[in-house]
């Protein structure tokens, strides 16, 4: 039998979060690591030091580059890559660890579950979402992007077990969060030379609202699918629109 993996975790402002995570891992993992982006201003620190974690400070450039850090900090091979409003299942816990006896791949995707305002999501963009987050860090890396940062490794397999993760639990917690990622979204765009008008910007929200309450049957999920495709459609169109400013500022500059 293998050791467990050691735990990651990149958190700013996470004190209400931080101690689920870290229950879900509890007895489990071999390290908890846990990096702070130094913006913070409430209790994480408190609450990863009490949880045990090696804690460390680090200035966000990306959630790539924060990853990356982290995972040159920890000791153990094989590391869980973890948000703080995630949570280990104990069946994902079993699979990793008959896994990791005979490793077929140098990174691992898993399916996450999600939830909005307390209901799992069953169907549109968050019906099925599946993430690589258990990586052999002495072979696998997180590429460079603005928002999530893409594994880069020789080979990626796929675990059955799941992670649920609590993104959306009211309207007041989860807009700052859309509001960040959308601007370090547009951010990704622009570096990669995009360019938008103001139909463009309309037609990315539109598609993005049609294929999640539409094609992916958004709509089963009820008033909760309705509300998780405007955010989404909202968040789009966010994203965008920092394209079409940062698109207007060149022309204007020329």
């Amino acid at each position: 039998m293998s050791a467990p993996p050691g735990v990651l975790l990149t958190v700013r402002d996470e004190a209400e979060e931080l101690p689920g995570a870290v229950a879900s891992v509890a007895g489990w993992a071999t390290e908890l690591v846990v990096v702070i982006d130094p913006r913070t201003s409430d209790r994480t620190r408190e609450a990863a030091a009490n949880a045990g974690a090696r804690v460390f400070e680090h200035p966000f450039e990306s959630s790539a580059a924060q990853c990356n850090w982290g995972l040159d900090r920890c000791t153990s091979d094989w590391v869980l890559v973890l948000d703080a409003d995630e949570r280990v299942t104990p069946a994902l816990r079993e699979e990793i660890g008959r896994v990791l006896v005979a490793p077929s791949a140098s990174a691992y995707a898993v399916l996450r579950v999600n939830f909005a305002f307390g209901r799992r999501m069953r169907f549109g963009d968050w019906g099925h979402d599946e993430i690589v987050r258990l990586v052999d860090r002495t072979k696998a890396r997180f590429g460079e992007r603005a928002v999530h940062g893409a594994i880069v490794a020789p080979s990626v397999g796929r675990l059955a077990g799941a992670l649920e993760h609590h993104t959306l639990r009211s309207l007041s917690q989860y807009l700052p969060k859309l509001h960040e990622y959308a601007v370090r979204g547009a951010a990704d765009l622009v570096a990669g030379g995009r360019r938008a008008g103001p139909l463009k910007v309309l037609a990315h929200a539109e598609w993005r609202f049609v294929r999640s309450f539409v094609l992916r049957l958004g709509f089963l999920d009820g008033g909760t699918g309705f509300v998780v495709a405007v955010l989404g459609a909202y968040g789009t169109f966010l994203k965008w629109a920092g394209v079409w400013e940062a698109t207007t500022r060149r022309r204007l500059d020329a």
